[in-house]
Formats: C-alpha cells, structure tokens, sequence
C-alpha cells in the first residue's frame, strides 16, 4: 500500500502540496477532485518520487519511498501522466513498454509478456489499433494505448491522470468501470479526475484539495453531506435518486 503521510511539495519556491496525508487502499477506487491549481497531479508524481518532496514522508509496502529504484517502485506502482512523448512506434511495441520495470537487460520478450500485453489492449479496448503507429492514432485513440501501457506493469497500484481527457463519454464510462473492475480484484486504483458526477458516481472514496491542502476525505456520500464541493469550486451541487443510484450534477451558484 502507498502511504502519504504530512507531504508537502513545492515549484519554484511556492507551496503546492501542504500537509497531506492520504493512503491508496487495495480494493478501492479513489476519486482526487480539486479546482484548477490545487495540486492533485503534483500530488500524484510526489506520491511516486517523480516530484521531490520538501516534507512529510511516503512509505510503499512499508517501505520508505526513498530507499526504493525507480525500477523497484514502477514493479508495484502504475502511472499514467496527463501527457507524453509520442513514439513512432506501434501501439502494440508502446504497451510492451509496460513489462519493462520487469524485465533485465537485454530485454527479451517471453509468451507471458505478449500474452499481458494482448490482455491490457483488450481491456483498454484497443486491441485493433495494436498494429498503428502512435503517432497516426488520435488524441482518444492514444489515451487508449496509455491506459494499456499501464495496465501492462501489472501492479497492485495504478494512478491515472485525467485518464478520459480526449475521450468519448462512451469511452469515459468505460474507464470507470475498468477502475472498479480492478479494485474488484484487489488493486488500490487512484484516478485525478475534473468532472465532478462522475467522479462521484464511480468512486468508492474522494478526497478533495483545495490550494493544496487536503480538505475533505471520506465516501461519496459523506462528500455531498459535508457540502464542501460548493465552497471548494463556488458551483452549486444537486442530486437525483435513479434507478441505478444517485446522480450527481453541477450547476452555477445563484446570484
């Protein structure tokens, strides 16, 4: 388990993280909400020592953060950025990139690789985009591939950045059903998502930053309770009773 415990972090000498503290549970799925600038995908690479940290401490396994490889940390924890380099290789070679944490040098390919790395397009459902060129493949057709790619590591912790940016709303209700479907199987899944319902619609737990700190934790429900969406984003948040639960809207706040 990935424990966050009083982080802080900054850029250019200005705070962006304060005091956090927060664990990624296996067999959840949680939700990171916040206004622009509040720090979720900072709070992301810190978590994952891609960030330095200017306080607190992160333990993975029980382990200290700093004590492990970049190898050792990427062979237990998955992370898929809001953006990257866009290789002119094929989809397929991109997802192979996934097995790389665990494979020495020279790498060889095993029939147990190529068989995670054809199971990780299927869920991401890309499979038929496998032969093309990344480079050839559109802003939703990628994030497709990058969502393989993570999968592909294998890890008991996947943290994924605004994985439905560039993604049709059909699209986008499937990554949120591959998130509960992982932690059905026992993986800790950590998603940085903007759009508010359904965040709370596919969340086991939120945790909501506002100016960096973290002011709220807890269910979807005790999140709409607590009423501290409106003050964090000044909108106005509403619910409907459905015959497949709640759902959640957003709307301005009146004058």
């Amino acid at each position: 388990m990935l424990e966050l415990s009083h982080v802080s972090s900054e850029y250019s000498g200005k705070t962006v993280l304060r005091d956090v503290s927060l664990a990624f549970h296996p067999g959840r799925v949680l939700m990171i909400v916040g206004p622009n600038g509040s720090g979720k995908s900072t709070l992301l690479r810190t978590a994952i020592h891609l960030h330095p940290r200017t306080g607190g401490t992160i333990r993975l396994d029980g382990s200290p953060l700093e004590t492990l490889t970049p190898r050792q940390i990427a062979q237990k924890v998955a992370y898929l950025p809001q953006s990257r380099n866009v290789p002119d290789i094929t989809a397929r070679r991109m997802v192979m990139h996934g097995r790389f944490p665990h494979m020495s040098y020279p790498r060889r390919y095993t029939e147990a690789d190529r068989q995670i790395v054809t199971w990780s397009l299927e869920q991401a459902d890309a499979q038929e985009l496998a032969d093309r060129s990344v480079r050839t493949l559109s802003g939703g057709q990628r994030q497709k591939v990058y969502l393989a790619m993570a999968l592909a590591q294998q890890t008991d912790t996947i943290l994924m950045d605004e994985p439905t940016t560039y993604l049709d709303i059909a699209h986008q209700l499937q990554v949120i059903a591959l998130a509960q479907k992982l932690a059905a199987q026992g993986k800790a899944v950590v998603l940085v998502l903007h759009d508010l319902p359904m965040a709370l619609a596919g969340a086991d737990r939120l945790a909501v930053l506002h100016e960096g700190a973290l002011c709220a934790l807890g269910t979807p429900e005790e999140i709409y309770a607590g009423g501290i969406i409106p003050k964090a984003f000044g909108i106005s948040l509403n619910r409907v009773q459905t015959e497949n639960g709640w759902q959640y809207y957003c709307s301005p706040l009146k004058p």
